[in-house]
């Protein structure tokens, strides 16, 4: 959660543990894993209006990823998962490096706790 300085919430995120079933996932993330494949929900993420455009939604982000890395090393996990709300926002979670799941009209994305790192350093995080 991000506040302003009155105490007012700007944005929040959540992240808890979930599972991918091992037919519907990518091969990558499948590969060699239990099933459920144990993976990362970035849900519920948000930007007050007021503060769009204004880096606040990749910041948090960019928070939630380093906080997913650092599970990672006690609590393994393949991927962080997300679910876009509308295309626009599909798009958004592309530039940040997320994949979709297929190439279907899902707007499922992950990105796999490998390349964390590397979307930390584009995004001037690492």
């Amino acid at each position: 959660m991000i506040a302003d300085t009155k105490g007012f919430v700007v944005a929040y995120a959540t992240l808890s543990m979930t599972g991918i079933d091992i037919s519907a996932a990518p091969t990558v993330i499948a590969r060699l894993a239990p099933n459920p494949v144990p993976a990362l929900l970035l849900g519920r993420l948000a930007v007050d209006r007021r503060y769009s455009n204004l880096g606040v939604g990749t910041a948090l982000v960019a928070h939630a990823l380093a906080t997913a890395a650092e599970l990672n090393e006690s609590v393994a996990c393949r991927a962080v998962v997300v679910t876009a709300l509308t295309e626009p926002t599909l798009t958004w979670w592309e530039r940040l490096g997320f994949h979709r799941f297929d190439a279907t009209d899902s707007l499922d994305l992950y990105l796999l706790t490998s390349e964390i790192v590397k979307t930390l350093r584009q995004l001037g995080r690492a």
